[in-house]
This record gives C-alpha cells, structure tokens and sequence, in this order.
C-alpha cells in the first residue's frame, strides 16, 4: 500500500473517524492529491464511507514530524507524570482553540486557560464528582512559544492510580503472615491447606501490582499519544499556513501587469490628434 504501513493506515482511519463524528477539518482541501499514498489510503477510506477531505486531514497530521519526539520525564515523582515535546510552528487563537478541544475529548472534561506572555496554559476543571477524583482534576496542558517553536507539556496526576496499591498491600500482608503463621507451626497440624492458600493470596497480590502497574503505563502512553497529537496539529498548522502563502504568491505572479509606459504611449496619442473644431 504505498510507503504506508497497516500501523499508519490504522492510526490515520480512526483519526479520520473522530475528525468526521466531531466535524473537524482546517487543513486547505487538497483532496485531490495524485501521490501514490494518498491514493491508495482513499481506496480504504471510500469503501468503509469516510470523506476524502477528512482521510487527507488525517494524513497531513500523520505526515507532521515533530522536532523532538515527545518523552516522558522522569521528575521523581511518584504521584505524576509529564510528558514533554516540541514542534516547529506557533500557536495562533484559532489553531489553540482546536488544541483545547482535543484535550477536552481527551480527558473528557472542560478546562480553564490561562494566557501568558509566550504561554497557553489549560487546566482541567471538572464538575460534580470528578472534581475530587485526583486524575480527572489533575490534567494540565502548557503550550509555550520558543523562537518560532511550541514546546508541548502534557502532565497529569497519578495518585488515583497509587491509592489502589493499598488494597492489595493489605491483602499481601495477610498473606504472608498466614504463610509464616504455617512456617513456624501456628495454624495446627493441617499445614497444606493454609500454605496453598498463603501462596495463592500472594500470588494474586503480585499479580494485582502488576496490573496497577500496566494501568499506570497505559495513562503515561495516552499522555503521550495526546501529545503527538497536538504536536502532529501544530505542525500541520504550519505546513498549512506555508502552503497558503505560496498560493497566494502564485496568485500575484499570476496577475497580468500593464506596463505604465502603454498609458503613457496611449496619452500621448491621444494629445498629438487634432482637434477638430
């Protein structure tokens, strides 16, 4: 299929998916694009009913490369974590309007944006019930404008996730001091059945750990698959705009230019007939 792998087919059909239920498009229409890839990603998109020009935006956002990928940064923290990218462009009223809206069907919640000199800054602000819930409130996105770049910081708290360690270290707790209680003698001549069950209780603990661990890493992917995202925007934003420009050149290059000396010829002319009186 071109130079796209089924991975970036996928990603930019269920790109395009969510651009088409949430009516997003600003990217100029060049859906009428000829190169091989386009083409052929059109053949999938038109069999399963997604518009062209929504299959073309998804493209040009996959095909944004950032400066820098975006990385998870190790702040000692366990409570949070951040992920931090850059990509060539700035960020204009209407380009940030569309960035809030991504992280809002992101982390399914308004915000609160806070301008500073170089800096957007939005700030999850939930109602009702979620506002007490550390990873619902906690969401923050800092987009700050360096030299003619945007470095992306996406944090979020973890302490929702941490706070479910304690069932399963009390659970481990029990069992490992049934599981001594066996060892040493202290649950009567019947030593299987309490060993069997000490060892499957901490099994299970090991294997709930785990699990809260996985869930913390997938939070930390999302973090960074919402990252990309905004990067990947804000780079198109940019090709978008150069390519807006180089068409509006093309248009002055276009225009017919009438050299003043053929008016002044023409006037000329003009005042040398005479006058007929």
């Amino acid at each position: 299929m071109g130079k796209l792998s089924d991975d970036e087919i996928r990603q930019i059909v269920q790109k395009a998916t969510l651009l088409q239920k949430y009516g997003e498009q600003s990217s100029p229409g060049k859906a009428t694009d000829t190169n091989e890839e386009i083409q052929s990603l059109y053949e999938i998109t038109d069999e399963i009913g997604i518009p062209r020009t929504f299959a073309y935006e998804a493209y040009m956002e996959l095909g944004g490369i950032p400066v820098q990928e975006p990385m998870v940064i190790d702040n000692h923290d366990f409570n949070s974590t951040s992920v931090v990218g850059y990509a060539r462009g700035t960020v204009d009223k209407e380009l940030f309007d569309e960035l809030k809206g991504q992280a809002e069907y992101h982390f399914n919640t308004l915000g609160k944006v806070t301008r500073r000199r170089n800096k957007y800054i939005w700030k999850a602000k939930p109602v009702g019930p979620s506002k007490f819930i550390a990873s619902a409130n906690s969401p923050e996105i800092e987009l700050e404008q360096i030299d003619g770049n945007t470095k992306v910081t996406v944090s979020q708290s973890l302490k929702t996730l941490n706070k479910l360690y304690l069932p399963g270290i009390a659970v481990a707790f029990g069992g490992f001091m049934l599981f001594a209680g066996t060892i040493f003698g202290q649950t009567g001549n019947e030593v299987a059945p309490p060993l069997i069950v000490s060892l499957l209780i901490l099994t299970a603990s090991v294997f709930y750990a785990r699990f809260i661990n996985s869930r913390k890493k997938k939070r930390k992917k999302d973090l960074q698959e919402l990252s990309e995202t905004l990067l990947g925007k804000i780079e198109r934003h940019l090709k978008s705009t150069i390519q807006s420009k180089e068409m509006e050149l093309e248009e002055v290059k276009g225009q017919i230019d009438i050299p003043e000396n053929e008016y002044e010829e023409e006037s000329v002319e003009k005042d040398s007939r005479p006058r007929i009186k």
